[in-house]
């Protein structure tokens, strides 16, 4: 098999004793490349992971700007200038990975057949420990097959509260079967996500605003006015592990740790502002604002999503 068509990374921003003792570990690359890239630590965490990548034969990038967004445009620069042959970068959080077999080869060979061209973003089945998918984790390891996090239809659903499609949030929706086949979704969970590198070269504008949450909304909405569906693969399930990071002396929960001034780890807390001023609406009340400025979506993902009826399934599915 091709194992050039993909490149698997991690944003890291003083945490590379979790680098070293949790992703490492945890993530199996079944023979394709992995990349750090730095997003500026301080002086001792970047000799730390530069140790840690020479001793795992792994890249080494330094963020050129600021936040994730611009740490992703640091390794597509870095790709098109020495990886011509390399597809789609898959990207994780230092507490989340693949649970699936063959989850990276499975991705390749779907590159390789020309499947997922025509996608922005991929997506997968995103199991926790409890807060937002119940059991099913549990359920996973018995060998069932069930739903967790598959997703947030941030237009398609105007409660902030029950945004969510997983157990918790969206349980009588999600006991239709037609969400277990591929489909497209406003946002995939982003602690797990599949960036096409063609189509982001061609729309997307990356910036500083966002150093670490809102950072893929932003991405993906960039994707879906452009018309480039976020493809969620339910049958590929990762595990969202954020008790993992306790053992390292950093916040469970990244929101609530930004929020009070964690910028070692987190950087800044989420800037509304500054999505506001981009999209035209308030990120977490999405009604008060959309009404007024909704023609300026129209012919785009973006109008379709909003006018969607959530409960008669997918906005569009697909048989890949």
């Amino acid at each position: 098999m091709n194992k050039d068509n993909i490149i698997i990374y991690v944003s890291s921003r003083n945490n590379y004793d979790m680098l070293e003792g949790e992703v490492l570990n945890n993530i199996n690359t079944e023979g394709f490349e992995f990349i750090n890239v730095d997003d500026k630590s301080c002086d001792e965490e970047i000799a730390k992971g530069k140790t840690i990548c020479k001793n795992h034969d792994i890249v080494f990038l330094e963020n050129k700007s600021r936040g994730v967004q611009m740490a992703t445009q640091t390794l597509i620069d870095f790709i098109n200038e020495s990886r011509p042959n390399c597809k789609w970068i898959i990207c994780f959080q230092h507490d989340h990975y693949p649970l699936s077999k063959d989850f990276f080869c499975s991705i390749s060979s779907r590159i390789q057949e020309n499947l997922l061209d025509d996608f922005g973003l991929i997506g997968f089945n995103v199991l926790d420990k409890g807060n937002y998918t119940g059991d099913s984790y549990n359920r996973f390891t018995e060998g069932e097959s069930p739903l967790g996090m598959i997703g947030m239809c941030h237009l398609s659903i105007h409660d902030r509260t029950s945004r969510w499609l997983c157990p918790k949030q969206q349980s009588q929706l999600l006991k239709q079967d037609i969400w277990k086949t591929p489909f497209i979704v406003e946002f995939p969970m982003w602690a797990s996500v599949g960036i096409n590198i063609d189509k982001w070269n061609k729309v997307i504008k990356p910036t500083t605003d966002y150093h670490f949450h809102l950072w893929l909304p932003d991405i993906a909405m960039q994707f879906n006015y452009k018309n480039y569906p976020c493809l969620i693969l339910p049958e590929l399930y990762t595990l969202n592990d954020q008790q993992l990071k306790t053992k390292y002396g950093i916040d469970q929960s990244s929101a609530p740790g930004a929020r009070r001034g964690n910028e070692y780890h987190f950087g800044k807390y989420s800037n509304f502002d500054a999505w506001t001023e981009r999209w035209g609406w308030y990120y977490e009340d999405i009604v008060t604002d959309f009404e007024k400025i909704k023609d300026n979506y129209k012919d785009t993902l973006i109008w379709d999503y909003y006018h969607h009826d959530i409960s008669t399934g997918p906005l569009k599915s697909f048989n890949i």
